[in-house]
């Protein structure tokens, strides 16, 4: 829609369980996720992907704990990135960054992130910013 591609091709559904862009490459890709989603109750196709598609699919990287999809959200949008490069932009909590014991999911997929040469920056927003939360961004 930012750069008058037409609305009808936004999709209703879950990101997580179902990719509706699955064969796309994007350019540029956006989002501010729900922070801290408990992924639990979908965890099914998810799991599955992961151990059946391993790197072939969207998280080839590790599994979060079920407590916080964030992670799962960022690899989604890195799986759409073009081989030649794209810009990845996304708004978290701070939670991320720094959650999970070295070996766990989350510090597994923050190594993959680090290896690939994909972070560029991380920016830390001021409390306040965004309505009804107070969460550090």
């Amino acid at each position: 829609m930012m750069q008058d591609i037409d609305p009808a091709r936004m999709r209703n559904g879950n990101t997580l369980t179902g990719d509706a862009f699955p064969t796309e490459k994007f350019d540029f890709v956006l989002a501010n996720p729900p922070y801290g989603v408990d992924w639990k109750a979908y965890s099914a196709p998810i799991k599955d992907e992961h151990e059946k598609q391993g790197h072939h699919g969207r998280f080839g990287a590790g599994l979060p704990r079920v407590s916080d999809g964030s992670l799962l959200f960022l690899q989604h949008m890195l799986s759409h990135m073009k081989p030649a490069g794209s810009r990845v932009g996304i708004v978290l909590s701070g939670s991320p960054l720094f959650s999970g014991q070295a070996g766990s999911g989350e510090s597994e997929i923050r190594r993959w992130i680090l290896e690939n040469d994909w972070l560029e920056g991380i920016v830390a927003l001021p409390d306040q910013m965004f309505y009804n939360t107070g969460i550090s961004t």
